[in-house]
């Protein structure tokens, strides 16, 4: 009406009253469990349910949460029969800085998180054909997940590309292994949707969505029953060489997220 208005050539004047308050920050994480033979072995698989307020988030990151959701559908009746614990988050507040994930690990005790073998991280792996994982650095990784693409008759792209603004990078902080999903996006699309009014529920195709679900749960699958170590934990001097390897310190230490002092 405002912009009806406007264009007729009409003056318009708003009076705001704004009763806004700033109280201490408490995120909601929703999270279930998948038990498998071994409890002190455990898979993480997650994403962000929040989005930026200019748009609906459909690619960025409701898709990923839906892919959570139909993962723990499609592994609940397994419950016992796996070796590792497979264990669903989905975070708030990753729009704003990674927030509800690292309030998450921070809050995890040292047995808890040494229990964590690995965290697949899914963000926005629904835009596009062909998937793939960010490796984060961690180069023992490439041949675990080559030797799955080949077990499943699917190229997988692999990279080592180490990612700091994810819901995978609390973990990986404390040295977990970790990985963050990714779809092929068309050329000239840049980063596509997300973060922008277009990121809406028709830019979410149902075949992209499946096709992840589908290479999603082939992974998870072998993950939750691999037999021998998912990587390999890292200390905190280790971490702090990857992201310098990376050219990441001033990008970090620009955010107030470099710890090493």
């Amino acid at each position: 009406m405002i912009r009806r208005l406007l264009c007729d050539g009409e003056a318009v004047e708003l009076e705001m009253c704004l009763t806004n308050h700033t109280r201490p920050a408490r995120f909601s994480h929703v999270v279930g469990k998948v038990p498998g033979r071994r409890h002190d072995e455990i898979v993480v698989v997650g994403a962000h349910y929040d989005g930026h307020d200019i748009g609906q988030g459909a690619v960025d990151d409701a898709s990923g949460t839906a892919l959570v959701m139909e993962l723990a559908r499609v592994f609940a009746p397994l419950a016992g029969q796996l070796r590792r614990t497979l264990r669903f988050e989905t975070y708030a507040a990753e729009e704003l800085g990674v927030l509800g994930s690292t309030t998450y690990v921070e809050a995890m005790s040292d047995a808890d998180l040494a229990a964590v073998d690995f965290m697949l991280n899914l963000d926005g792996g629904a835009l596009g054909s062909g998937r793939g994982l960010a490796l984060q650095g961690l180069d023992e990784l490439h041949p675990l997940f080559a030797d799955f693409a080949r077990e499943m008759g699917y190229p997988l792209d692999l990279n080592n590309q180490v990612g700091t603004a994810s819901d995978h990078f609390p973990y990986f902080m404390r040295g977990v292994p970790v990985a963050s999903m990714f779809a092929r996006r068309p050329p000239g699309l840049g980063r596509g949707f997300g973060h922008t009014m277009a990121d809406t529920l028709d830019k979410v195709n149902e075949v992209e969505l499946r096709e992840s679900a589908m290479v999603a749960a082939r992974l998870l699958l072998r993950l939750a029953d691999h037999q021998d170590a998912i990587g390999r934990k890292r200390t905190a001097d280790e971490i702090k060489q990857i992201l310098l390897d990376h050219d990441l310190e001033e990008p970090l230490k620009a955010q107030g997220k470099w710890p090493f002092g």
